[in-house]
């Protein structure tokens, strides 16, 4: 046999093997990636390791099947109308099985990525109803567990604005001062203070080092001066957020009806009274888990305010 007859030969039998034996190819290298684990890390740091889809696998044993009988069809092992509908039953099943997984896989993600959007939309909306809170608190001196009367707060309340200009100058005030502010004879060995400071600054007596001091005290509403702030909508933006802000929609958990659960107590801590909050929502998609999924923010037992996804 001549160089050139040889050629012949291996062209002849890569022309009648190599479509058999790249479908086995494949079908053998779906099957090790289907029963290779594929690694996943956790939130908490931790690896595990998932199995692909038993569909995924079936159909990867079919494709190796399929190629295996076409290999053994035209070597001549299997005649020509057996091989030929083994097959195409085998191929056909093969196919649609492998359909199957793509979908089930399309499926799991269209349904992360679905959790993932209300995760982050609720963790947010807790961090609103938080906020509206501690504003709440900071004029009233405590939380409320009254949703409507948190929501109006936020519409109608308003929270005192400090404008700053200028420091109190390091030096005690003068004889003249004292007697201005106190008309007693109490010592005047300690710095000036802020206090002692602001009054002086708007007296008939301001002394040239407070020209420049002032502290103004003005009311802002509630709604513009946090929640419409712009440093804060750029941080919801950055995190995720798809929800526009509003006032009403602190009373629901993001995409539903289900209401926001506010509780409201004291503990003593020292002799003193602390009030407590707790913010709890309820995940929308519990329906589809296995087991039921709450956020929250804060606590009964304590004046913490921790969120309960950092634990």
């Amino acid at each position: 046999m001549d160089f050139f007859e040889i050629i012949d030969r291996v062209k002849y039998y890569f022309g009648r093997y190599a479509i058999a034996g790249i479908f086995l190819i494949l079908g053998i290298a779906l099957l090790v990636f289907g029963l290779k684990p594929d690694p996943q890390l956790l939130n908490n740091g931790k690896v595990e390791y998932v199995s692909q889809n038993k569909i995924f696998i079936i159909a990867s044993i079919f494709f190796v099947a399929a190629s295996l009988i076409w290999i053994l069809y035209l070597i001549g092992v299997i005649n020509t109308k057996i091989s030929y509908v083994i097959v195409a039953v085998t191929a056909i099943s093969g196919g649609i099985l492998i359909y199957m997984d793509y979908n089930s896989v399309q499926s799991t993600v269209a349904f992360n990525e679905a959790v993932d959007l209300r995760n982050i939309n609720m963790k947010l909306r807790l961090d609103d109803v938080k906020q509206a809170e501690l504003e709440y608190k900071e004029f009233n001196g405590t939380y409320t567990d009254d949703m409507d009367a948190l929501i109006n707060f936020v519409k109608e309340g308003k929270k005192m604005r400090i404008t700053k200009s200028g420091t109190p100058p390091e030096r005690p005030i003068t004889p003249e001062e004292r007697d201005f502010l106190y008309n007693d004879d109490r010592p005047i060995d300690n710095l000036m203070t802020e206090r002692e400071a602001a009054l002086l600054a708007v007296s008939p007596i301001c002394p040239a080092d407070l020209k420049s001091f002032k502290r103004d005290t003005s009311y802002a509403s509630v709604l513009e001066a946090v929640f419409m702030d712009e440093a804060r909508e750029r941080a919801r933006r950055n995190a995720g957020a798809t929800i526009d802000f509003h006032p009403d929609s602190l009373r629901y958990v993001p995409f539903s009806k289900i209401p926001t659960k506010l509780d409201t107590g004291s503990v003593m801590n020292d002799e003193l009274v602390v009030p407590t909050l707790l913010i709890t929502m309820e995940h929308p998609m519990n329906d589809q888990f296995k087991d039921s999924v709450f956020f929250s923010i804060g606590d009964t037992k304590s004046g913490s305010l921790r969120e309960s996804w950092e634990k």
